[in-house]
């Protein structure tokens, strides 16, 4: 597959402090063919290769440059590396028989073949923009029904492979960044109380993962009941006001330990300057609390926020070893990571209380 350079969560227009990007996914399956649980290679294949076919036809469409493969043809760093950047489910690339992969040229778009289902179609877009996400795979989802027919039920909705995504099959998420709460050590109180409204507060990458840099997503549990625009609605308003908290909690973090928290993101700035080791973990914690400190007005740098939350999807293994176009075991990516970050982290722009005005 074609390597890609313009990337969606790169966006200084769309950044926001809190909410880091909005996602949707719909789970579709075809009439014609048995579900993936049952279906043979031979089928398998021929849904990927009559999918990958659209792919030129969809780009057009969408006004872009789309790509297609078979899975089987990625390395498990191009499949890593998608991973990270929220292009694909890490199941997708556990999966053993026949499956396939349509994708935009920035990742904004995902067609994710023969996962659990035939079909998974995401759209994600950076910052505050989840209907957005949402019209724009409404529209692929479009396309591909005018071409193949999907299992429906006017009782149930969209026919999937795991019950609770029957109804309108529809996943819909935001990435956020909340080292107020995580600081405050309220996450896990969080999570309970959202779910009473149907709502699920996870890890980076979904069910079972764990935070990683104050990350979390919060995502829809009900896909039957409810239309697309209820779901849609609910998850706004639930984000809203975790949004809300987050932001009170920051200034009380801020009031309560702000000259030790000052010193902690200085010295986090120190460490991704002139490090010559750092872990995934390290570098994922340090860049955190370097974003954190600039959220809050307490460092500033150029690109700001945007730019570290870059550098913190760039810097994980199969993103770094495609950044630097070698496969590298864990001590020597320790190490180009270290450099990597010397090399590109963004400059501070001092002030006259630090001593020098930029």
């Amino acid at each position: 597959m074609r390597k890609r350079r313009n990337k969606w969560y790169y966006d200084p227009n769309a950044y926001h402090e809190v909410v880091l990007s909005g996602s949707v996914m719909l789970a579709r399956n075809f009439a014609d063919y048995n579900f993936p649980a049952k279906l043979g290679a031979e089928d398998a294949t021929k849904v990927v290769e009559e999918l990958r076919g659209y792919t030129a036809e969809l780009g057009a469409k969408m006004g872009g440059e789309y790509y297609s493969c078979r899975m089987e043809k990625l390395s498990n760093v191009d499949k890593d590396a998608l991973i990270e950047s929220h292009a694909i489910t890490p199941s997708l690339k556990r999966k053993k028989e026949p499956a396939g992969l349509i994708l935009s040229e920035d990742e904004s778009v995902s067609i994710m073949i023969n996962d659990e289902d035939h079909v998974h179609i995401q759209a994600i877009k950076a910052g505050y923009n989840l209907k957005e996400a949402f019209k724009t795979a409404n529209i692929i989802d479009d396309f591909i029904d005018s071409k193949k027919p999907y299992c429906f039920s006017d009782k149930y909705g969209y026919l999937t492979s795991r019950l609770q995504d029957a109804g309108t099959g529809l996943h819909a998420s935001y990435m956020l960044s909340l080292p107020g709460i995580t600081m405050s050590g309220k996450a896990d109180a969080l999570q309970e109380e959202i779910s009473r409204f149907d709502v699920n507060l996870k890890g980076i990458y979904g069910e079972g993962s764990k935070s990683a840099g104050f990350i979390f997503q919060v995502s829809n549990r009900k896909t039957l009941g409810m239309s697309e625009s209820e779901i849609l609605e609910n998850l706004e308003q639930v984000t809203a006001q975790i949004v809300d908290i987050e932001r009170r909690l920051r200034r009380e973090v801020l009031k309560n330990i702000g000259l030790e928290l000052k010193d902690r993101i200085y010295r986090s700035y120190g460490v991704l300057r002139y490090a010559k080791n750092l872990p995934q973990k390290d570098a994922m914690v340090l860049l955190a609390q370097l974003k954190f400190g600039c959220d809050l007005g307490i460092i500033s740098v150029k690109g700001g926020g945007n730019a570290l939350h870059k550098l913190m999807i760039e810097t994980q293994p199969g993103n770094l070893q495609t950044c630097l176009k070698k496969t590298m075991g864990s001590v020597q990516r320790d190490e180009q990571r270290a450099k990597y970050l010397n090399e590109h982290l963004p400059e501070l722009i001092l002030t006259e209380e630090d001593g020098t005005e930029d």
